[in-house]
């Protein structure tokens, strides 16, 4: 919801990019700015959606990586294949992420997000 406060009464129903945000509240898996505090990361806020887009720069550091791993409450042990990935198998990169079902949400108007799922999904529906 407070995505929402913010692009719907902070910025009076404008969309708007939040970046740097705190590290505590992101995946460990983002890049650790040279604050100590703050993550690369960025989303894009749209009033009656929330985030729409959200992107982050990837962790390339194994030793920030495996600390960040332990302060998340991670094994490292667990997760060496992905350690190896950023070791062996990787370059500095980013991603990011647009939700489907937000855009449509957003480009239509539609109040709730489960009006504009083409194929619902609830608990037991998939027999696996």
């Amino acid at each position: 919801m407070c995505h929402r406060y913010l692009s719907e009464v902070v910025f009076n129903k404008s969309p708007l990019i939040v970046t740097d945000y705190p590290k505590d509240i992101k995946a460990f898996y983002m890049r650790v700015n040279d604050d100590n505090q703050t993550v690369a990361a960025m989303d894009l806020l749209v009033p009656k959606v929330g985030e729409l887009i959200g992107g982050s720069q990837r962790e390339e550091r194994t030793e920030v990586l495996t600390r960040r791993m332990i302060d998340s409450g991670l094994n490292p042990d667990d997760y060496w294949w992905y350690l190896d990935l950023r070791r062996y198998g990787s370059v500095p990169h980013s991603g990011f992420g647009l939700g489907f079902e937000r855009l449509v949400q957003f480009s239509t108007g539609v109040e709730n997000i489960r009006d504009v799922i083409p194929f619902p999904r609830y608990p037991s529906h998939c027999k696996f």
